[in-house]
């Protein structure tokens, strides 16, 4: 898009070079232009990707069951769904769906807030729950800033699915083995790359624990955003859970599986590119989510850790494989679901990272250990 790679342009150069933060804020969030403010299908068989929502409504469905759950184990009170990054809605669809079907009194203490500021994002959502009865009075869309969300405190859960990975991300390298930070420049006609010092000293702190893992020459994403997005969440969160579902890894794992290579991808029609600066705009750009971080980062705001662990493992411990077995062999229904637990598919690559705050050691299904399951 050349208005926004134009725009990128001029803030280079009035600043000299701008962090690659910086320019993925800008090429993904873009009030007018951004990739995540566009009026284009991104997700699905006509967008850039898939997420899980998409791939079957047993997702879903499951994601509510966890919800009643939760709210059971919180004494039954009103409970707020806060979920952000919806997409087109299916996950609050097949949310409220189940629940009104299967528990109408969950049904009756349930409110939904959507976190949605791109207003073809908000449309598509409306239109997609105005099928589902009683959405008007049980969902409402909110916004955040910097200084916080457009809502006061809840009771019940703040819930994202492949969000935290889209998060604007600093690159760090190590060079002659001293950490630098990779910058964006412009120079004849294209973006170049340039190293300089670390350019903020909350990435120096962040990166201190860290060294004893960094190579020379290898890459790596600070996702300092992660840590003020949950900061946030647990000042609005008086009492509840934090589901975050995504791409990711431990700390551990990050390193283990990529010795060098950076995590950073672009998404452009259902293929995967490191053309970061090509289609400005038009293609998402994500990097994995190091799960320590947010760990340690809830932790020093309040947030305990109930659970962490693969999406395979969590959906199988909360009865996918059941559910599948009661679909009269349904092909399709199986082929699809599978996708969501298959190692090979979604299963193994996305993390579940369940946070609780002003609960007493809670427990749940979709954490317990798959050897207590009877088959």
């Amino acid at each position: 898009m050349q208005l926004l790679r134009d725009l990128i342009i001029e803030e280079i150069n009035r600043k000299g070079k701008i962090t690659f933060a910086e320019f993925m804020q800008m090429a993904l969030y873009h009030p007018k232009y951004g990739y995540y403010n566009s009026d284009r299908a991104l997700v699905g068989r006509f967008g850039d990707f898939y997420t899980s929502p998409t791939v079957h409504r047993i997702f879903g469905e499951l994601m509510a069951k966890q919800l009643e759950e939760m709210w059971r184990i919180m004494g039954k009170e009103m409970f707020t769904i806060v979920e952000l990054g919806a997409n087109s809605g299916w996950l609050c669809y097949d949310i409220i769906q189940w629940v009104k079907t299967e528990c109408a009194e969950f049904y009756g203490s349930l409110r939904y807030i959507i976190v949605e500021t791109n207003p073809y994002a908000r449309k598509k959502q409306k239109l997609l729950l105005n099928s589902v009865g009683s959405a008007d009075e049980k969902v409402s869309w909110h916004t955040c800033a910097k200084d916080g969300f457009s809502f006061d405190k809840i009771h019940g859960c703040f819930l994202s699915n492949e969000f935290v990975d889209a998060l604007p991300v600093h690159r760090i390298k190590v060079k002659n083995k001293i950490l630098k930070e990779l910058y964006v420049g412009y120079n004849n006609g294209k973006f170049i790359e340039r190293e300089d010092e670390i350019s903020t000293h909350e990435l120096t702190k962040y990166l201190e624990p860290l060294q004893v893992y960094l190579k020379e020459g290898q890459e790596y994403e600070v996702n300092l955003d992660a840590v003020c997005w949950l900061q946030q969440v647990s000042h609005t969160l008086s009492k509840g859970f934090v589901i975050t579902i995504d791409y990711g890894d431990t700390i551990d794992g990050i390193f283990r599986e990529n010795d060098v290579e950076s995590t950073l991808r672009c998404f452009y029609k259902h293929t995967v590119n490191r053309n970061y600066y090509e289609r400005i705009g038009e293609q998402d750009i994500t990097a994995h989510v190091d799960f320590t971080n947010l760990m340690n980062a809830g932790r020093s705001a309040g947030l305990e850790v109930t659970g962490f662990t693969k999406q395979s493992h969590y959906l199988i411990a909360l009865g996918i494989l059941e559910r599948l077995s009661n679909t009269n062999k349904d092909i399709e229904t199986i082929l699809k679901a599978k996708n969501l637990f298959h190692p090979e598919g979604m299963g193994n690559v996305f993390k579940v990272l369940i946070q609780h705050k002003n609960i007493e050691r809670p427990y749940l299904a979709g954490l317990r250990p798959l050897s207590s399951l009877t088959m």
